[in-house]
Order: structure tokens, then C-alpha cells, then sequence
């Protein structure tokens, strides 16, 4: 896949610079390679924040994603390292540039990188939600 020209937002920076530097590494693999403007909708990897402009794409590549599932179709454990040390367990959220952004920056048709969020941030604000 054809890389989407891409800039961070100085928070997703932050987030990124609280990571090991090989979960960063993949991130910023999967941010080179797999995000899309038109996520698939039944991909459960990516698709669209509600109904706002964010989208999301889940750590991985198409190809970690295949892997994953056949260790796990194996009985395998796949989270060997723990908590936050597999790209896998954190969301790159991100947008359209702004047409303002993209002439500023000169990345005609860009995406901006909004957060990098854990899988237990998520989960945290969905219990936060749900019980309130």
C-alpha cells in the first residue's frame, strides 16, 4: 500500500514519546503503510470515531493481524512481552489534514495523527461513560 503523506498533532507526539521505541517503530510502520482515508468497515482493525471526522487503526499491519489470529486459532499466547509493549494494543486516531494544514505543512491530501491511545485508556473511558 502506498504511503499517505502524514503529520502529528504536538499531543500524539507526547503519546508516542511515552512508548518503547520498538512499539514506536511499528506504529509508525503500520501509520507508513496501512492507514486509509475510506477505512473498511468490516475490517474490525480501522473504521470512523461515531460520527465525527477521527478515524482509527488498530497497531498492526494486515499481515500481524493474520498472524495473530492463527497463533491465537493455535492456543498460542500472543502477548508474551505484557501490557503496552505490543504495537497491537494501542489505536493511531487521526483525520483528513485541513486544507489549511496541507498547504501549511505542503502535504497536499494528508492525514493528520491525532492520538495514540492504549487499549486501557479506551477501556478506561468506556467504563467512565458507561457507569455515569
Amino acid at each position: 500500500m502506498n504511503s499517505i503523506p502524514y503529520e502529528f498533532r504536538p499531543r500524539a507526539v507526547e503519546d508516542l514519546e511515552q512508548l518503547d521505541l520498538e512499539v514506536c517503530d511499528e506504529l509508525l510502520h503500520v501509520i507508513s503503510t496501512e492507514l486509509s482515508r475510506a477505512p473498511n468497515s468490516n475490517d474490525p482493525d480501522e473504521g470512523r470515531v461515531g460520527h465525527a471526522n477521527l478515524l482509527y487503526r488498530r497497531g498492526l499491519t494486515k499481515e500481524k493481524r493474520r498472524q495473530l489470529d492463527a497463533a491465537e486459532a493455535r492456543g498460542e499466547d500472543c502477548d508474551v512481552k505484557g501490557p503496552g509493549k505490543h504495537a497491537w494494543q494501542y489505536f493511531i486516531v487521526y483525520r483528513s489534514m485541513k486544507p489549511l494544514e496541507s498547504r501549511r505543512i505542503g502535504k497536499p491530501h494528508g492525514l493528520m495523527i491525532v492520538r495514540i491511545i492504549g487499549e486501557d485508556e479506551i477501556g478506561a473511558r468506556y467504563l467512565i461513560v458507561r457507569d455515569s
